[in-house]
């Protein structure tokens, strides 16, 4: 049995959902995506492990996903 850690975007998914159903192929940029809403998160061993496929945590310790990131760095 191996331990999970799931990481939802504090800034698109705030409300922590998640669905298997829906989930996209890994090779897509946007793994863990939802196709239903866009709402982002994260499966995997470590928050490490997150933080090396391009998940960020600010100061506050919010968890922040690729493309909300890309986004914040647009503006």
């Amino acid at each position: 049995m191996s331990i999970r850690t799931f990481i939802f975007c504090d800034i698109c998914n705030p409300q922590g959902l998640r669905s298997v159903e829906f989930r996209r192929r890994p090779r897509d940029e946007r793994t863990g995506r939802r196709l239903s809403d866009g709402r982002s998160w994260f499966e995997g061993e470590s928050i490490m492990i997150a933080v090396k496929n391009g998940w960020s945590i600010n100061r506050d310790g919010k968890h922040i996903c690729p493309a909300c990131k890309a986004h914040a760095e647009l503006e």
